[in-house]
């Protein structure tokens, strides 16, 4: 009876490996954090946009129902007073940031090619303000800067590809350096992308350049060789999970109760790099069925050192949080 049960087990892990997700199972029990410590630990969300339907007094409370005790990272949607909305009720644990509404802008008031002129009157107006947000106002990054996003946004405004080593964004990472906060940058991952942000990562390393939602669509080796490649590159986890991710788009999954094997593998061995963030949801059920992936499908199933600074510790260190 054993040696039956024990071929049927092996069919089962066989059949899960193929499919290309980790059985926790497979593992030594105490190799992994496991759900009922990932069911507590703190959560720092990293990439958080305040969305138009959510009542700002009602965010506080989802985060502390769902053990979040930072968001942010990214703007706002909508006015520039949701930040400030924001920023009055989540205080010091929000994560502010500055540089989208003052990129976007550029795009509204002239055109995609201006996103590249360095030299341009918007580019300078907009590296005045996001100078002054770093000194004097307690922005902790600037995020979220759409590059490339043809197959990764549908909202007209955002949807754009240009050179993600262009002049404007050599600017953007060196004022990044000069006052030691991340740039975060959407750029999916194209192979002219790919290069170009390699390029964009070379010209400064004493800058911390995070890639958004790690290319939307990048593989596991594909984020391998960048970060292998470049020691000043991180990349967040948030849009690679459903109920955002579904349809078509659901090869682009990282995890959902359960975590890719290629991705559990890169994650543990490049621990400082990975940070979790809820992005953009439609509703509160999304919101957290969101954190339950994160938990239960990501955190479970890496080692309580490295669970640990995914889900919060690296978070503190990028954006210096308290």
């Amino acid at each position: 009876m054993r040696n039956g049960w024990a071929g049927r087990g092996a069919r089962i892990l066989a059949c899960i490996a193929a499919v290309g997700f980790a059985a926790p199972a497979s593992r030594a029990a105490d190799s992994v954090l496991g759900p009922e410590a990932a069911k507590t630990m703190p959560l720092a969300d990293a990439h958080f946009h305040v969305m138009p339907w959510m009542d700002i007094a009602q965010v506080i409370g989802y985060m502390d129902r769902n053990g979040i005790r930072w968001a942010g990272g990214a703007a706002a949607v909508g006015p520039p007073v949701r930040d400030m909305q924001a920023i009055a009720a989540l205080g010091r644990r929000y994560i502010r940031s500055t540089g989208q509404v003052q990129w976007l802008a550029i795009k509204r008031q002239d055109s995609v090619e201006a996103l590249e002129n360095a030299g341009g009157p918007l580019f300078k107006q907009m590296l005045a303000s996001v100078e002054t947000d770093l000194r004097d106002n307690g922005a902790r990054a600037i995020s979220e800067i759409h590059v490339n996003t043809l197959q990764s946004a549908a909202n007209q405004i955002v949807y754009h590809k240009i050179d993600a080593h262009a002049p404007t964004l050599k600017a953007l990472l060196d004022l990044a350096a000069k006052y030691g906060r991340p740039l975060n940058l959407h750029a999916q991952w194209d192979d002219d992308t790919a290069r170009e942000f390699q390029q964009l990562a070379e010209s400064n390393r004493n800058a911390r350049l995070i890639l958004s939602h790690c290319g939307s669509f990048a593989s596991a080796s594909a984020m391998r060789e960048l970060l292998e490649k470049n020691p000043n590159v991180y990349c967040d986890l948030s849009y690679r999970s459903p109920p955002q991710l579904k349809g078509r788009a659901i090869d682009r999954t990282v995890f959902d109760s359960a975590l890719r094997s290629d991705w559990m593998q890169l994650i543990e061995d490049y621990p400082d790099r990975f940070t979790v963030g809820v992005d953009d949801v439609q509703s509160w059920g999304d919101y957290e069925a969101t954190v339950r992936n994160i938990r239960f499908g990501l955190l479970a199933n890496l080692s309580p050192a490295v669970a640990e600074k995914v889900a919060y510790r690296n978070a503190v260190a990028w954006f210096a949080l308290e």
